[in-house]
């Protein structure tokens, strides 16, 4: 499989990925111990191979396995395999498996029929059961026995009940193509979620597994690993906790993308919520790239750190920076490196475009408080124009240490425009400024905080929008987080959703 423009194969690349992971190590630009925890996480990801062909059929390779150790707490592994490899050999092999003694009595019922079974979604799940042979008390199934139907299709059970009541076994029925699903483990009702497998066999060779906690609807509900069984390969699709069949919590996936002329799984790993990536998170394509930091809705969004390894060269690069909807934004400190020696760098981006760098010393700290205060100016209520040249103000103003002389010009600016487009009084000379309170046209006041951060030292002031008390407290944390790196961002976003009626403490 090539790579576009070059003969390098998959292979290579992946390659040279774990060459440049294992001699350079860890990001140097990220400090809090959580996120250095992901990137070795995602990082043993990349390392591991994806294998296919022999034995990968039959049994998870490198890569899968490197990305359900991550869960590897929350399931007993070889359990799990071991009932994948009776499904594939049939039900009566699981049933013998499981359940190698069956009661003779052959004259029990059953108390419920209502056992809920995974099936495709217009297929049958429940069935008309009777009674075969078993174990029986007071007339009823108490024990190991075997039941079957023939509506509203075909089905047949081998398992334990208690009073007549499925608990646990083995199901098995086939589809109007052929397939066959085998279910081993416990039984759903309505109202109780079991833990089991349920695997389909194509009749074209294809294999879906599906193992972890089922609710009576036939999806996840609780922990969950859904497995694609290729003929060559086992792929671990989605794994980690589920709600509602969607990922919820602390989980990866794996997805097809086409890199050059080769297709590759990729893997993200970390905070779900309604099914995408939302929290603290890393992506790797696992033959170049891998990213750990802040996302939102599946994408990028806040600070985000890289590693870069190409497989055209020996150019590999560590880089930290702010990310809008997977772009990147501002300014990027980059540690570029190759055989020759190694240097670092700021490079600028508007909207994922490269725009420049400089090799002029850079205080990194200061693109936190730049995000920062661009976001709460961005939303504040002042026409277009005057959030751009107030944005850029603020910009030079932190970049340069010069105080607040280019916003003190701009905010005098933006007063006569207020006034122009408003017909509301401006405030004549220059805005308040340090520790000040000033209530500029339509009501919004704005609070000028002061924001060190205790890991760097850093100090910067943040002129905070807001009209209530409690938005001001709320923005001001929104600001010290943001502008100091913290993880605790979700935390402060709900608290300005409460205060201020916006995620981002921009009260209207």
């Amino acid at each position: 499989m090539l790579l576009a423009g070059c003969s390098v194969t998959g292979e290579e690349a992946h390659q040279s990925l774990v060459e440049e992971i294992q001699y350079r190590g860890h990001n140097p630009f990220i400090k809090a111990a959580e996120v250095k925890e992901l990137e070795k996480r995602i990082q043993a990801i990349s390392l591991a191979p994806d294998l296919y062909d022999d034995p990968f059929g039959v049994q998870f390779n490198p890569r899968n396995m490197a990305i359900l150790d991550n869960f590897k707490d929350q399931y007993d592994h070889p359990g799990m395999m071991r009932d994948i490899n009776l499904a594939r050999q049939g039900f009566d092999a699981a049933v013998t498996a499981h359940y190698p003694r069956i009661g003779l009595a052959t004259n029990c019922d059953l108390a419920s029929r209502d056992g809920y079974f995974m099936n495709n979604d217009d297929q049958p799940h429940q069935f008309d059961w009777q009674f075969i042979q078993g174990d029986c008390e007071d007339g009823l199934v108490q024990g190991v026995a075997r039941v079957t139907a023939t509506k509203p299709a075909k089905a047949d059970f081998v398992g334990r009940f208690d009073r007549g009541t499925m608990l646990e076994g083995v199901f098995t029925t086939t589809q109007p193509d052929g397939a066959r699903i085998i279910q081993i483990g416990g039984v759903s009702f309505d109202g109780r979620v079991a833990r089991l497998l349920s695997s389909k066999f194509n009749v074209n060779g294809y294999q879906w597994h599906r193992f972890g906690d089922f609710a009576a609807n036939n999806k996840f509900d609780g922990f969950g690993i859904n497995v694609w069984g290729y003929t060559n390969k086992m792929t671990v699709r989605a794994v980690g906790t589920f709600d509602n069949d969607e990922l919820e919590g602390f989980a990866g996936k794996q997805e097809l993308r086409t890199v050059g002329d080769g297709k590759f799984w990729a893997t993200w790993l970390g905070m779900y919520s309604k099914g995408t990536l939302n929290g603290l998170g890393a992506w790797t394509n696992g033959i170049s790239h891998i990213k750990v930091g802040q996302w939102q809705d599946g994408e990028m969004n806040g600070v985000g750190y890289g590693q870069f390894a190409s497989y055209e060269s020996d150019y590999h690069e560590f880089y930290a920076g702010r990310f809008e909807k997977g772009e990147r934004q501002g300014a990027f400190q980059v540690l570029a490196q190759n055989s020759f020696g190694e240097g670092t760098k700021v490079e600028q981006y508007q909207n994922g475009n490269y725009i420049d760098d400089s090799e002029d010393d850079f205080d990194f700290g200061q693109l936190f408080a730049v995000a920062a205060g661009a976001a709460i100016i961005g939303g504040a209520d002042i026409p277009d124009a005057a959030k751009v040249d107030i944005g850029t103000a603020f910009m030079a103003d932190v970049m340069s240490d010069t105080g607040t002389t280019n916003m003190q010009s701009l905010q005098n600016t933006y007063q006569q425009q207020l006034q122009r487009n408003n017909n509301v009084p401006a405030v004549a000379g220059t805005a308040q400024q340090a520790s000040a309170t000033a209530k500029p046209a339509g009501g919004l006041k704005t609070y000028n905080a002061k924001i060190t951060c205790e890991d760097t030292g850093v100090t910067n002031t943040i002129p905070v929008p807001y009209r209530t008390e409690a938005c001001r407290i709320a923005a001001i944390d929104f600001a010290q987080t943001f502008a100091c790196n913290k993880l605790d961002q979700d935390r402060v976003t709900r608290n300005c959703q409460s205060a201020c009626g916006d995620p981002q403490c921009l009260q209207q």
